[in-house]
């Protein structure tokens, strides 16, 4: 079964390349302060109209070009699936050849033959036929921008990333790039608009992705982004004093700069306390430090007349007692217990955890056997067979709610926005709200009155799911091709998980 995302950004951090040469006694090129990108994740799907808009120097520019292709990241990954048509009126100005040669070099690109004729009809649609021999940098944006939007309609890619097109385009070109990302949408292919025109953004996308300060704020559907950034924008631009303006934004600004090693590269671990810095870092200034504490306890020894080959022998010794045999690798995903109740054992204390099935966990690190999870901010540890893994960043297929309610029963799915209004609050207030007081001290999963429904709590206690019976269990694989025990498909802003073993679904929101 094939995956909906066709383009993916996971934990995507890129530098500024107009540093000045660091101090010889800074081990690394670049700092905090260089970051211009900082661990941006963005899922892109098929048949999706996504708009990105953020605040003058926000860099959504840059997220343009590194998912074009054109620019690689520092850290992070870029998966692409499809081919791509990039438009950036910026480029304009690096332009020194005449529009027709620029048609014709571009046409020569796409994946079906063109004929000449056409490279005339595409100058003629977009309105510069008049200016065929003249250079394009002669063109004014505004004019370029048609030529990039027609050469892109003309392409037929499956995913056209504009940069600042639609700013420049008039109202009639503006309506036909409404009627494009309609034919893109029907189409289930691609189209991604950055600009700093929200009215046009607004108009031509169907989710919304925020980018301030080099960081992913708010991603989501046109009424749910715009708005606030509507807000914010008329906030920051009511600003007058340079107090005023430092201070605005200033906890987005620290995050801007914080290096993203140290923040172990995934967005909810801070809370954790799980940041370690980065592996090279370590190593530097333990090895500065060893190196030190020696040269000064050597130069004791020797002012004692100790031999220096007995205080060797015994390091090595110490070494070698210390080494771990089944390292734990850092990581961090998730993991849902199915088949049966479970126990965790506490790591660095004697706390031991029953977990019953459907409890839903973090983990930070695993070994060859076991994985390490979190709970209240405790460390367990908990043999792999004992969870099914669930990792957040995989490729998931993507079907819409109403697509699956045939399959659910209408207990919750006919309520799903009132339950679903309850999500990421903490236990004691959702469950003074569904259960009674006799059933509310469950940790992990509670059970709803009067429902076939439970309630799933995540490791830091705050609702994360529901779990609620399966209906039409065989149409259910028929329909889908479910080949698999459990089957996972993104939904929105969560995960439906079907459980076929015990006939249950499972709705996770992270």
């Amino acid at each position: 079964m094939g995956s909906s995302i066709i383009l993916k950004l996971l934990n995507v951090t890129h530098y500024y390349r107009n540093k000045k040469s660091k101090k010889w006694y800074k081990p690394f090129g670049y700092g905090a302060d260089d970051i211009e990108l900082n661990n941006i994740s963005l899922h892109i799907y098929q048949g999706e109209a996504l708009g990105i808009i953020g605040e003058p120097g926000a860099s959504k520019s840059l997220i343009g070009r590194i998912l074009s292709g054109e620019i690689k990241p520092d850290k992070g990954k870029i998966n692409s699936k499809k081919p791509i048509f990039f438009a950036d009126v910026e480029d304009r100005k690096l332009q020194h050849i005449t529009v027709s040669e620029f048609v014709a070099e571009t046409l020569q690109l796409f994946p079906y033959k063109i004929s000449n004729h056409k490279a005339d009809q595409i100058m003629q649609y977009a309105g510069v036929a008049t200016h065929a021999e003249e250079t394009i940098q002669t063109l004014t944006k505004g004019e370029y921008a048609q030529l990039l939007f027609t050469l892109a309609r003309t392409s037929q890619a499956d995913v056209i990333i504009f940069n600042q097109v639609l700013t420049h385009l008039k109202d009639d070109f503006v309506e036909k790039a409404i009627a494009l990302t309609d034919e893109y949408i029907k189409n289930n292919q691609t189209i991604i608009m950055i600009d700093d025109d929200v009215d046009k953004i607004a108009q031509t996308s169907n989710y919304i992705a925020w980018i301030s300060h080099g960081q992913l704020r708010m991603e989501g559907s046109v009424n749910q982004v715009i708005p606030a950034f509507r807000d914010h924008e008329k906030d920051r631009l009511s600003l007058q004093t340079d107090e005023e303006i430092a201070n605005f934004d200033v906890d987005w600004k620290k995050n801007r700069t914080k290096m993203p090693e140290l923040t172990y590269n995934f967005k909810r671990v801070e809370r954790y306390k799980h940041a370690k810095p980065p592996l090279a870092i370590t190593r530097f200034w333990t090895l500065l430090i060893s190196f030190i504490v020696a040269a000064v306890f050597m130069a004791l020894l020797m002012f004692n007349d100790v031999g220096r080959l007995q205080f060797a022998q015994s390091i090595n010794q110490e070494t070698i007692q210390n080494q771990k045999k089944d390292p734990i690798e850092e990581k961090l995903a998730y993991g849902i217990v199915l088949e049966q109740s479970v126990t965790a054992t506490g790591i660095g204390h004697k706390d031991e955890v029953k977990l019953k099935p459907y409890s839903f966990l973090t983990i930070t690190g695993e070994s060859s056997k076991a994985y390490r999870i979190v709970i209240d901010n405790k460390n367990y540890k908990l043999k792999k067979g004992d969870v099914r893994y669930f990792d957040p960043a995989g490729l998931f297929e993507s079907h819409d709610a109403k697509e699956l309610a045939p399959y659910m029963q209408k207990n919750y799915i006919n309520y799903y926005e009132y339950f679903n209004s309850h999500l990421h609050k903490k236990h004691s207030k959702v469950t003074d709200t569904l259960v009674p007081e006799n059933n509310k001290d469950n940790r992990f999963v509670v059970p709803i009155v009067s429902q076939p429904i439970s309630m799933v709590f995540n490791d830091n206690n705050n609702l994360t799911g529901f779990v609620y019976p399966i209906k039409n269990e065989e149409k259910l694989k028929d329909k889908f091709d479910i080949d698999t025990k459990l089957w996972i498909v993104k939904s929105g802003d969560g995960y439906f998980m079907a459980d076929l073993t015990n006939n249950k679904w499972i709705y996770i929101e992270l």
